[in-house]
């Protein structure tokens, strides 16, 4: 399937995602912030949505794709979050320094 609109594959909306999902969950494991245990457990249900549009890719059955959409939407939130919590992040060290 091709996203005529983006002119890319579906592939990069499957896989993009969930490398960042799995980024978050990583670092929610290995630094132990609350910021980053609160993002990692977001990123568990984004997992989810793009391991099912990856079965749903793999076990290809007529019928309309909506996994990619929603697993670039899942990724998309996700990805929203991390951007604004090293934004306020930034802002908090700027301000704590002046």
């Amino acid at each position: 399937m091709v996203i005529s609109f983006l002119d890319i594959g579906s592939l990069p909306l499957i896989i993009l995602p969930l490398f960042v999902e799995l980024l978050v969950l990583i670092r929610g494991v290995y630094t132990r912030e609350p910021t980053d245990i609160v993002l990692a457990t977001v990123s568990v249900p984004c997992l989810l949505v793009s391991m099912w549009a990856i079965m749903e890719r793999l076990n290809s059955s007529g019928g309309v794709y909506w996994g990619e959409l929603f697993s670039a939407a899942a990724g998309g939130l996700l990805m929203f979050l991390v951007v604004m919590d090293a934004a306020i992040g930034f802002a908090v060290q700027t301000r704590s320094t002046e």
